[in-house]
């Protein structure tokens, strides 16, 4: 039996009564079609769920809040994605499925070649939207907590960042097989844009402490490579195709 799970930000207690916003009451009643004692989990990003279940009212539903399961279906690795700016439909989908493989956190990054520009004053609107993305890749997949999404910066910036593990990133002529990377409990990833990384930029990289990686003989495009290298790492060194116990 389906039971939907739904991401709400608040303060949850076992034996407590719930009022839950508009939107929410929307959300269950009128787009999922719940009634009256329909059985919901909330996760509110703060790790574990709670299962309820709903009083329901269009306007304003309430939900009584039953138990608490404290779970994590958390990577075990730190992954953090630096994904080179594309079309928002293709952006989209990367924070999408880089929610869904586990990504601790994602920051757009602005290159040379990055042929998306995203002005000042959409930013904190499209950051928000990306966060929406992300909430609903966590109610899909399962996860209690939610990844960061980080304001666009330039690839200077935050490939000068300090970071504890691996740092990578995407080269189709020189790189390594991320099998031959070394076992780290935390990855960091740049991903270029569409026209590639300019070679000033991976020179910047390398002396930044980067490492190049490659994806093998076939081109891909920058939505589908972050992803791909993403998978790998987990299958590696992380938790997909493993077994669950939860």
């Amino acid at each position: 039996m389906f039971i939907p799970r739904v991401y709400y930000p608040h303060e949850m207690n076992e034996g407590v009564c719930l009022s839950l916003d508009k939107e929410t009451s929307h959300y269950l009643c009128t787009v999922l079609r719940l009634s009256d004692g329909d059985k919901v989990i909330f996760f509110n990003g703060r790790g574990g769920e709670y299962e309820a279940t709903l009083l329901a009212d269009k306007k304003r539903s309430q939900a009584n809040i039953l138990t608490f399961h404290e779970l994590s279906r958390e990577s075990p690795l730190e992954l953090h994605l630096g994904q080179g700016l594309a079309r928002p439909d293709r952006m989209d989908w990367v924070i999408q499925k880089a929610t869904e493989l586990g990504v601790k956190s994602i920051t757009p990054l602005i290159s040379a070649n990055c042929g998306v520009k995203l002005p000042t004053d959409r930013t904190d609107k499209r950051i928000l939207h990306w966060e929406k993305i992300a909430q609903s890749a966590c109610e899909q997949s399962g996860r209690t907590i939610l990844p960061t999404i980080l304001a666009p910066m330039t690839l200077a910036t935050w490939s000068k960042q300090a970071f504890a593990g691996t740092s990578l990133y995407g080269d189709t002529v020189q790189g390594k097989a991320l099998s031959s990377i070394p076992t780290q409990g935390a990855y960091r990833l740049a991903i270029g844009p569409e026209s590639g990384w300019e070679s000033r930029e991976t020179e910047q990289l390398r002396a930044d402490g980067f490492t190049p990686f490659t994806l093998g003989p076939r081109i891909l495009r920058t939505e589908t490579a972050g992803i791909v290298a993403l998978g790998i790492l987990q299958g590696l060194f992380g938790d997909l195709g493993h077994t669950h116990h939860g």
